[in-house]
């Protein structure tokens, strides 16, 4: 059997307090004076809503029928002749009685005073009109006013019970607004303007009855507050320090939920399930942009975009239990979502798509993009040109102001000047912009942050599959190079992936660098050689070859690594005895790194088992002899070439 409580409520914070409790092992009857306030709460198994109000002697009444462990009073802070019979009645009944404070707000500006009666005082001698924001109750008290009917606008619930009472007290239906809240500060401005408020009455009703939002539209359009503060400083509880104490006193458990959400392009295109959702949140965590974005000010918040501090928070702050985590764009694509998964433990992981930047973009460009390649720069290399070559349509999410000029300039580069490129800034914000032209023409733009660019190739490569390439294809002169058999095999040991950063130490005359630049159209090649006269075949093999992701580095390895990107490969034909070097920086920038090399002599046979051993990577040994036929007069034989070692490992795991 679960928990029985009694809530009195009628405000936000009771209708929060019912949205928590419905989720624990409790029973909840709770209260509300109007049917509208009824309409305003959801239906759960466990809650049972009574409509009307209550005398003391009906509270008393009903306390008597059901065995309540607790009361709990979340009326109105200005209610104050209710709250004093549900403090009453639980005395006579003796059941424990919690009140459900609302956070108070403080502000300098505007006139303070005492009651809705010293309000008038002030007002009487006032001119012009008068947006009254206290409620329907205690209306009658405004008409002492002169002109009551003419300079009151007032601000009710919309149900035919309180306009009616509006109209009995004077008012016609021009000066009657009837909403509910809470509201923004821009839905007081246009109110006030529309109106053309001079003074706005309010109760001192804290965050959740939207006092500062109130203070914020007076004071741009230029009018005055009457503040009417509390009469009495009530003692109780705030809403966390409530359910903690809940928690405690009666052990109650609730299953907590994360939502990751994305927040799409902006606030624009937030769905309808995002905006219920962030509405029950009673916790929004995200980057500074993502909070900013939502706009909402009356949520508790906590700014971060780091995936391991975000599950720590949550971990540590047991008393939210609904947190919503935002992200932009959607969750599924270059998301911080992907880390999370993983590291939430003890909580109901919920997850709402957004409407992604790329899917804004590229509507607004009436253009469809199932065959467009996606790719991000966000805190990452990308061989952007190997793409931009290989597909038709290329879609580029930017990662700083300088990358659509650097992408531009290296599409010209390559002597593609004229294709069609649109940069999309700010989508979905105010300051909205797209542009459009040829790469040639951006190739000194600066963009926004938030920027997104398509670039159109009618131009692509034709993409090549297989590896041997025959030596006689290849600009050789004097210079060593690895034989098409060889070739054949340790680049079938590298297991490669089209977007792999592969080393190449020992380039000679590049016929394993093209090789495997041609295997990995996305990725990038760095062919080190130290010899000049190799160098210049690597540059004119590089020309004859068309090969754009292969960048030649002329000096000594291991001298030259350093500033190389991690490698997810790295191949050494030759390496002058210096492996052991080598393969260490390569390790150090990336642990998982694979290696296969190469060797003849006898010394570096001995040298690369030493040093694989050393480094603790795991390694096989192929022992690799070729012979070709070769014709010597009338007859046909076999001649062998050197007997090559191939060597191909990666480190155990730890």
């Amino acid at each position: 059997m679960g928990i029985n409580i009694l809530l009195f409520g009628g405000t936000t914070e009771g209708r929060k307090l019912m949205e928590y409790l419905c989720d624990t092992n409790t029973n909840i009857d709770i209260c509300v004076a109007t049917e509208y306030g009824q309409k305003l709460l959801q239906k759960k198994d466990n809650i049972n809503i009574l409509e009307g109000r209550k005398n003391l002697q009906q509270m008393i009444q009903l306390m008597k029928q059901k065995n309540y462990q607790c009361v709990i009073d979340a009326t109105h802070p200005y209610a104050l002749e209710v709250t004093k019979n549900i403090q009453q009645a639980c005395q006579s009944e003796n059941i424990t009685y919690y009140r459900l404070l609302r956070e108070s707000c403080h502000t300098e500006y505007g006139i303070w005073v005492e009651s809705i009666e010293k309000a008038v005082d002030f007002l009487q001698n006032t001119q012009g009109n008068i947006f009254v924001t206290t409620g329907s109750k205690e209306l009658q008290k405004y008409k002492e006013l002169h002109n009551f009917s003419e300079r009151i606008y007032v601000r009710v619930l919309p149900s035919a019970e309180v306009i009616t009472q509006c109209q009995n007290d004077g008012l016609s239906a021009k000066h009657i607004i009837c909403m509910q809240g809470a509201f923004s500060k821009e839905m007081n401005v246009a109110q006030m303007k529309h109106i053309n408020a001079k003074y706005i009455v309010t109760k001192e009703s804290g965050n959740v009855g939207g006092f500062q939002q109130k203070i914020d539209a007076a004071k741009e359009v230029g009018a005055v507050v009457v503040i009417i503060g509390r009469r009495e400083k009530q003692k109780g509880y705030l809403y966390y320090d409530l359910i903690e104490q809940l928690k405690k006193e009666y052990h109650i458990s609730v299953k907590r939920q994360v939502t990751l959400l994305g927040i799409g392009a902006g606030r624009n295109t937030l769905t309808q399930q995002a905006q219920q959702v962030l509405k029950k949140a009673d916790c929004i965590i995200g980057a500074k942009r993502m909070i900013e974005t939502i706009g909402d000010t009356e949520k508790n918040t906590f700014i971060c975009y780091k995936s391991d501090e975000i599950a720590y928070f949550i971990k540590q702050n047991t008393n939210y239990n609904n947190i919503v985590v935002v992200f932009s764009g959607d969750i599924g694509y270059y998301s911080g979502a992907k880390k999370l998964y993983d590291l939430l433990e003890n909580v109901t992981i919920k997850t709402i798509s957004g409407v992604p930047s790329i899917c804004y973009f590229m509507a607004k460009l009436h253009t469809d993009w199932e065959d467009a390649k996606l790719i991000s720069t966000h805190g990452q290399y990308q061989n952007i040109i190997g793409y931009v070559l290989q597909y038709h349509k290329t879609i580029v999410l930017l990662g700083s102001a300088h990358d659509a000029a650097n992408i531009c300039k290296e599409i010209c580069n390559r002597a593609l000047t004229n294709v069609k490129v649109v940069i999309g800034e700010n989508l979905s914000y105010e300051t909205e912009k797209i542009t459009e032209g040829t790469a040639e023409q951006f190739q000194n733009i600066e963009t926004s942050l938030l920027a997104i660019l398509y670039i159109e190739n009618n131009n692509t490569l034709q993409k090549i599959q297989n590896i041997g390439i025959k030596d006689e294809c290849f600009i050789r002169d004097a210079v060593p190079m690895t034989k098409r058999e060889v070739r054949t095999i340790a680049i079938s040991y590298m297991d490669l992936k089209q977007n792999d950063i592969v080393w190449d130490i020992g380039a000679g005359t590049g016929s394993v660098s093209i090789e495997i630049a041609l295997q990995c159209p996305f990725g990038m090649v760095y062919a080190i050689e130290k010899k000049q006269q190799a160098i210049t075949l690597l540059e004119k093999n590089k020309k004859k070859w068309n090969v754009y992701n292969m960048n030649i580095i002329s000096g000594q390895a291991p001298d030259v690594l350093q500033t190389l990107p991690a490698p997810n490969k790295i191949f050494i034909g030759g390496s002058s005895g210096t492996a052991m070097q080598s393969i260490k920086i390569a390790l150090q920038k990336n642990p998982s790194v694979e290696i296969v090399a190469t060797a003849i002599t006898l010394e570096t046979i001995r040298d690369l088992e030493q040093c694989f051993s050393e480094l603790g990577i795991e390694y096989q040994c192929t022992q690799m002899s070729v012979s070709k036929s070769e014709t010597v007069k009338n007859y046909h034989i076999m001649k062998a070439q050197n007997t090559v070692f191939i060597f191909c490992g990666r480190r155990t795991p730890i």
